[in-house]
């Protein structure tokens, strides 16, 4: 089957989810949104003070503690200054482990005095808060820096930040932030500029107290127009959730984020706590909830009862159920065993391809979990799968095979196919970018490799998408490849690449002519997604400014006028982690992997998608029961690096 992709003229530069979302609130300039960046924030609008801690904001959120691993944080106004605040400052999830003295601290910090404070970027350093950010909402700096580089072209306030957390003490081996900018303050000058103010918060490990000073920078342009949308126009409760999901994927990577099942605005932990999101972080082996609350988003318990019935009604009357057949042969896995057989040996270029690679691994501070070299960023943890021994060696809580197999079982029952979709990192892809002096073209994966010839021998049906991305590299210009060259992702040719060998895969299962499928229904543009990539946050402070966003190629897929989005109905349910949910709920959104299959196939595809990794997904299908009575085939869609030493543990149905 052809998967052709027709290219078009005028092409849309959009940006995040957020910078998106500013744009249309600058764009329409409500008569509603009254005040400036200038105004004083009135008493009566303040959400109350948080319990006092070693930096506290007077305004903004409102801090619950139900216990020691959950919060519920609420904003009184659902703007995105605020929600962003609410996320970032002393979040526990990003706070998790953070607290601990480093073994190489040598405490020069501790005897400094402040008149010889290393900041040369910040003027009038002092203990106290200056009287001119007193009355003004404090901001979290780095979502606020990408929406003004996304606005502006000007990444000049990203820069300096990034200066300021990563001043060392003359202490560079020390990788650990010894100070984070825990709140900025944008001041309106009345030439139209703006100045910057910021709190500096040193580790808890320095014995050092908080301080503040002013930026040398002066942002002119429209930075104070965009400045006065970011505090003050409001989201409505899709906006905001979209907030929470693009947070959620952009974390994920490293701080192993979620976002809990939830219905927005009802009851958590308790009746009076009615958050619009919950939030799940893993980063240090012990789970922690940050949920986010906003008044206007609250549902009042008829209003609860009164969703609740509709969902029920809807759950129960949308759902049609199909007579399936299972595709019972075996041609297709057996033809891809003897192809994955012998493919990827063990031999001398792989050992060393191994060795120097855990010779860069030793090299980096244990707690920085990504690199540079080659135009490329690299993720420790991708790393660490392609020195992987034997994967179906591990213990039970994180073996998949049995896992898998236990699955298939289930949906066999059921009358519904199972197809896995192992996607290979891109360290397995770029191997010669990886580690200097590899061949393009030798698999340096045989771990990875071998269990993907073991889940085929085991019965499983597997679709190995490694060759067609190994064969996708010939089409790189760079600086745009297959992968993303700052992200744990793909990008555009590289997910075609994948897209076009499942969609032949579907058609070419018996019952496809009998599935009521539908081709060319749906029409596609091409057009563009402002990135940042998920790794830039785990690279040295000092080195973050080097890699800005990316604008990448992606598609879209509508039906009609609409944006696609696949139903209950749909035959087909793809699940996974992260790599389902890329350009299909984030970013560009109804462009990922399935509205591109809904697309070449001609069937409805619904994505169910867990951003803290794909060995949890499964668990929310088993909560479907409804759902699939329509489905003819699940893929199974996640990222190889899940096989060896999950964080999330492959427990049994």
């Amino acid at each position: 089957m052809n998967f052709s992709i027709k290219t078009m003229f005028g092409l849309t530069v959009v940006a995040s989810v957020a910078a998106v979302w500013l744009s249309a609130c600058a764009s329409s300039k409500p008569d509603a949104v009254e005040g400036s960046a200038n105004s004083a924030v009135q008493e009566s609008e303040r959400p109350k003070v948080m319990p006092p801690q070693p930096s506290t904001p007077v305004t903004v959120f409102e801090l619950k503690v139900m216990n020691a691993d959950k919060q519920v944080r609420v904003v009184d106004k659902p703007t995105l200054a605020a929600l962003d605040f609410a996320a970032y400052f002393n979040n526990p999830i990003r706070q998790a482990g953070k607290d601990e003295k480093p073994e190489n601290y040598a405490g020069k910090m501790a005897s400094a005095k402040l008149a010889e404070y290393p900041f040369p970027m910040l003027d009038s350093l002092s203990e106290h808060e200056p009287a001119v950010v007193a009355e003004r909402q404090p901001l979290a700096w780095e979502p606020l820096s990408k929406i003004l580089y996304a606005q502006t072209g000007n990444d000049s306030l990203g820069v300096l930040l990034n200066a300021v957390e990563a001043v060392k003490w003359n202490e560079p081996e020390v990788f650990r932030a010894f100070q984070t900018v825990s709140r900025l303050w944008g001041v309106p000058l009345s030439d139209g500029s703006v100045e910057w103010w910021v709190e500096v918060m040193p580790a808890l490990w320095t014995g050092r107290t908080v301080f503040y000073g002013k930026l040398k920078l002066a942002s002119k342009g429209e930075t104070a127009e965009i400045l006065n949308y970011y505090l003050t126009g409001e989201m409505n409760t899709d906006d905001a959730m979209n907030w929470a999901r693009t947070l959620s994927s952009y974390w994920y990577p490293t701080l192993n984020t979620d976002l809990e099942p939830h219905t927005a605005g009802a009851p958590w932990e308790g009746d009076k706590n009615r958050p619009f999101a919950v939030m799940r972080g893993n980063p240090m082996g012990t789970p922690t909830w940050v949920a986010f609350e906003a008044p206007a988003f609250r549902l009042s318990d008829e209003a609860l009862r009164a969703k609740r019935t509709a969902d029920s009604l809807a759950e129960a009357g949308e759902v049609v159920p199909v007579n399936r057949a299972l595709d019972t042969s075996s041609a297709f896995r057996l033809q891809t065993l003897a192809s994955v057989e012998g493919s990827c040996p063990e031999n001398d270029a792989t050992q060393k391809f191994r060795d120097e690679l855990l010779k860069t691994l030793h090299k980096l501070p244990k707690e920085q979990n990504a690199w540079a070299s080659n135009e490329m960023l690299w993720f420790r943890r991708n790393a660490n799968y392609l020195t992987a021994d034997k994967i179906t060696a591990q213990d039970s809580l994180h073996n998949p095979l049995p896992r898998l197999l236990e699955l298939k079982k289930y949906l066999d029952s059921l009358g519904v196919q199972l197809l896995v979709v192992p996607i290979p990192v891109k360290e397995e892809i770029y191997g010669e970018r990886l580690v200097e002096g590899t061949a393009a073209d030798l698999c340096v994966n045989p771990a990875g490799r071998e269990f993907t010839r073991e889940m085929l021998a085991a019965g499983l049906d597997v679709l190995d998408v490694y060759p067609a991305l190994m064969a996708a590299k010939a089409g790189d210009e760079p600086p745009h490849f297959s992968y993303q060259r700052y992200d744990t992702h793909w990008a555009l040719s590289g997910m075609l690449a994948a897209l076009e060998q499942l969609a032949s895969r579907v058609t070419q299962y018996s019952w496809y002519a009998e599935s009521g499928a539908q081709p060319g229904t749906l029409n596609m543009q091409e057009t563009r997604t402002l990135r940042e990539g998920d790794l830039v946050a785990h690279m040295p402070d000092a080195e973050k400014s080097k890699y800005p966003a990316d604008t990448l190629s992606v598609m879209k897929v509508f039906k009609g006028t609409e944006a696609y989005k696949g139903g209950k109905n749909a035959p087909i349910l793809l699940m996974g982690d992260s790599f389902t949910g890329v350009f299909e709920s984030v970013d560009q959104k109804s462009g990922g992997p399935g509205s591109l299959l809904a697309y070449a196939t001609g069937l409805d595809v619904q994505v169910l998608t867990s951003w803290g990794g794909g060995p949890g997904v499964y668990h929310r299908m088993m909560k479907m029961k409804k759902d699939m009575q329509s489905k003819r085939l699940v893929i199974y869609m996640m990222t190889a690096r899940d096989f060896w030493q999950s964080p999330m543990e492959w427990d049994g149905l």
